[in-house]
């Protein structure tokens, strides 16, 4: 069993604001948890408090219902993978797989089969002979990897291991991780600032900001359902649009944003959450994908936009607009067969089911 319970998780770096601020947290035993953030979030030092490489300033830790506060990482029964490899430069790809189990007084054949067994899922068995310094920063990170699997341990924990891999690694190490998952059946902890890794790799994601805990949730409830403004914002690319504004009522919900640039007429759905909001300011959020060029069912009456500039990624073209005379850059993601001229006018419709609404004082969802 590998369950992890953190209760009000706080650690202090000095007296005014926490780098971890009470975090409250349970995940479960085999279960695959992402804790994403900006930089300086907490995300890591949460984790290095879970491995016992950060003294806690309050709260408990519990692995397997078990109270681990003052138990030394070596006892923990946790494995840690680190973003810089950590790896022995002197040491063959054998001896660093090997050297903890060494330590830790291991015959030699246990550490064999440990050994072979890790370079059997890792499928490293052909650099075992070879020292870090002769091997791809995807090689090591495998070999890195390969340190952790032979322990057995309860639970693993990675701390951004794949920030120092080019895109196509980036991209192939997750389907390695996802895959080592399914097949380990051990929980894991993984921290990282990269929403894309979050999104691929987590059964559920924690998403982190000034030490607080924001939202935990599969990551399409995260996507699709936002508990607040900060989590609409962090989670997607491009980002959300944002629209302040405020609401009428006349016969039938009516969002205009401060600008005054369209009018938004919304489907009464929405009418028993809104009512609280009426000409006070709110916030309308929409995502680039949300904004469409056809009108469809559910779209909104067109809005003329200013096309700004033109970003071709592949499969999909980021359109970058201005409205009327707010200074301010929204962005669609349409299709990439449409090339539209920089410098003219287009008419664009908002998909009137996928709009969010936030509270302008606490910025928290209203719908």
């Amino acid at each position: 069993m590998g369950s992890v319970r953190l209760e009000k998780l706080t650690k202090k770096f000095d007296e005014k604001t926490p780098a971890v601020n009470a975090v409250t947290l349970s995940i479960e035993d085999k279960e695959f948890v992402v804790l994403v953030g900006p930089s300086g979030c907490g995300k890591s030092t949460t984790l290095r408090m879970i491995a016992g490489l950060e003294e806690i300033s309050d709260g408990n830790i519990f692995i397997d219902n078990i109270l681990v506060n003052d138990i030394p990482p070596k006892d923990r029964d946790i494995a840690m993978v680190f973003q810089n490899y950590a790896l022995y430069p002197h040491m063959t790809v054998y001896e660093n797989l090997a050297f903890g189990l060494k330590m830790r007084k291991y015959s030699k054949a246990d550490i064999q089969q440990r050994v072979t067994q890790a370079a059997e899922i890792l499928s490293i068995q052909e650099l075992l002979d070879r020292k870090p310094k002769a091997l791809s920063g995807g090689q090591r990170q495998r070999v890195a990897l390969g340190r952790a699997i032979v322990r057995h341990p309860k639970v693993f924990l990675f701390d951004e291991p794949l920030s120092n891999l080019d895109a196509n690694l980036r991209a192939q190490m997750r389907t390695e991780l996802s895959r080592l998952h399914h097949r380990l059946q051990t929980t894991m902890i993984y921290v990282t600032h990269d929403q894309i890794e979050a999104m691929s790799l987590g059964d559920r994601i924690v998403v982190l900001d000034k030490g607080i805990v924001q939202q935990v949730d599969t990551p399409l409830n995260i996507y699709n359902k936002p508990v607040n403004r900060f989590v609409a914002s962090f989670i997607g690319t491009p980002t959300m649009n944002f629209f302040p504004g405020h609401l009428e009522n006349n016969g039938s919900f009516t969002f205009e944003p401060s600008t005054k640039a369209f009018k938004l007429r919304l489907s009464s759905r929405y009418s028993p959450n809104l009512n609280a909001y009426l000409n006070k300011p709110i916030t309308l959020g929409i995502r680039p994908e949300h904004i469409t060029l056809q009108p469809e069912q559910n779209t909104s009456e067109k809005i003329t936009v200013m096309v700004e500039v033109v970003e071709p990624v592949g499969n999909e073209t980021f359109l970058y607009f201005t409205l009327g005379t707010a200074p301010h850059h929204y962005v669609a993601c349409v299709s990439s067969n449409f090339h539209p001229m920089v410098g003219k006018s287009l008419d664009v419709h908002f998909d009137l089911s996928k709009i969010h609404f936030f509270d302008d004082q606490n910025r928290q969802t209203i719908t």
